[in-house]
């Protein structure tokens, strides 16, 4: 049978429309629907079946992933995510990608929302499952926001509810299922100095997860301790706001000596800096920062205190340190510096001879 030339080309062309038809809505990556096509679909299932449940996910802390393992391994985990939202969530459900590490899932009316968010507390565990097998440190989790349908919902109107139950899960602690309920919502906060002349500019929600990533979660327990390139740059970044700000600071360097005024041993070494670090930490305020300057010297920047006080945080560093199972005569040099703006200040070596030994883990 002889095939015409013309209907060849135009089947050819067909199958061609069709391929790019499903390229332009599926993400590259996961092979997901991409945002757009995913809301088309969703506003479609709304018009016809008029119930379901809308879902938006994001991946806890994904940029430390991707910071710590880089892109292509980031890139592997959201492919092996994808792979268990399809399992889970089965075909009958519509699964996408929206953003960089956000996804959305929109359930049927088959659906209750109970079994909606037994599904995604599911997602949550595999997904620690999967964090583990790949050989990622911190826990692998997302939070997820969800809404049921309302009378009329579109994409857009179950999207907001969802959103908003999304920040609120992030609120509570992350790694959970945040179902919204009418009640959730509040009140405009009043005006304050820290909202004062906002503008409204629809993106509070980016501004409160920020602020949420930046914040330390727990109350702070002694002083702040970072490798030295970071030490540098909160130096200077702490020089500059005392050329505005009528403070003062200073740099404090602890050194560890021996009877003969030489470096300790490299035996005794290790274990006695470690010692001296942990009784920085718990000799400064949580407001002050230290860093390992050397394999014997620790250097600190102790924040809004007078000179008389610096030695003092000098004085209560070698009081409260100890060496270990043996007994040592260690001298802890210090110099003080004051930072540009707290005045010219005083700066020497001053080195004071202390016994310390911890035979049984407390002082002699």
């Amino acid at each position: 049978m002889t095939i015409d030339p013309i209907e060849k080309e135009i089947k050819e062309l067909q199958e061609e429309n069709s391929r790019l038809k499903m390229l332009s809505e599926v993400d590259g990556l996961t092979g997901l629907y991409n945002r757009v096509a995913g809301e088309r679909i969703i506003n479609d299932k709304l018009r016809k079946n008029a119930g379901g449940n809308f879902m938006v996910i994001d991946v806890d802390g994904f940029k430390r992933i991707n910071d710590r393992y880089g892109h292509l391994f980031g890139d592997d985990v959201l492919r092996g995510l994808a792979e268990l939202m399809r399992d889970i969530f089965r075909t009958e459900n519509l699964v996408g990608r929206f953003g960089g590490d956000e996804f959305v899932v929109f359930t049927t009316e088959k659906w209750d929302s109970r079994k909606a968010m037994e599904k995604g507390k599911e997602l949550i565990r595999r997904m620690e499952e999967m964090g583990r097998k790949m050989g990622v440190e911190d826990r692998f989790s997302a939070t997820i926001g969800m809404a049921s349908y309302q009378d009329k919902d579109t994409y857009s109107s179950m999207f907001s509810r969802a959103d908003y139950a999304l920040l609120e899960g992030k609120k509570s602690g992350k790694s959970t299922v945040y179902l919204y309920r009418e009640r959730q919502k509040e009140l405009p906060p009043p005006e304050t100095a820290e909202n004062k002349g906002a503008e409204d500019t629809g993106i509070d929600r980016d501004m409160e997860l920020i602020w949420m990533e930046l914040r330390e979660k727990d109350r702070p327990q002694g002083a702040y301790c970072q490798d030295y390139e970071t030490f540098k740059r909160l130096y200077r970044f702490v020089e500059r706001g005392l050329m505005r700000a009528p403070s003062s600071a200073y740099t404090i360097l602890l050194t560890l000596v021996d009877d003969n005024k030489a470096y300790v041993t490299l035996q005794d070494k290790e274990h006695l800096m470690i010692s001296l670090g942990k009784t920085i930490k718990a000799s400064l305020r949580s407001g002050d920062v230290y860093t390992q300057y050397s394999s014997c010297q620790y250097l600190l920047m102790v924040m809004g205190t007078s000179l008389e006080n610096a030695w003092k945080v000098v004085e209560r560093v070698r009081s409260n340190f100890t060496g270990d199972a043996q007994e040592y005569s260690v001298y802890i040099g210090s110099n003080i510096r004051p930072l540009q703006s707290a005045g010219r200040g005083l700066s020497h070596m001053e080195d004071t001879s202390i016994k310390s030994g911890c035979s049984d883990g407390r002082d002699n």
